[in-house]
């Protein structure tokens, strides 16, 4: 028996009010891009393109070497274009250069020929 098992004020009953609504909430999981078959978690910053220093290699000849940044503040994603020579779309709509565009679960991001997309992992 634990600790809050004998004091009634320290639990709630799943059948309550209270309980049915806490059986209802639930909090996403971190982000993660998948491409090509592979999930990369994203824990801060991400770098994309085709340079081996970045966190995440493309083999596509339209990704410049350098292409993009994506970054987690909190609990919201954002990406950047890195003045990529063939840019950076996200949903089809090209991330402006020098600005931050705000991401979101089942986001598309486009990089040259190559198709990445933001999702919750389960």
């Amino acid at each position: 028996m634990s600790k809050n098992d004998d004091n009634p004020n320290e639990t709630i009953f799943s059948e309550s009010v209270v309980g049915k609504r806490l059986s209802k909430v639930h909090k996403p999981g971190p982000m993660v891009l998948v491409f090509q078959g592979r999930s990369i978690p994203i824990t801060s910053r991400i770098t994309v393109g085709r340079d081996e220093d970045n966190t995440i290699v493309l083999d596509d000849p339209l990704a410049s070497r350098h292409h993009a940044v994506i970054q987690k503040l909190k609990n919201e994603y954002f990406i950047e274009d890195l003045d990529s020579t063939n840019a950076t779309f996200v949903n089809s709509k090209r991330v402006p250069l020098g600005k931050y565009l705000r991401l979101h679960p089942d986001d598309t991001i486009l990089i040259g020929r190559t198709e990445l997309s933001l999702r919750h992992l389960r």
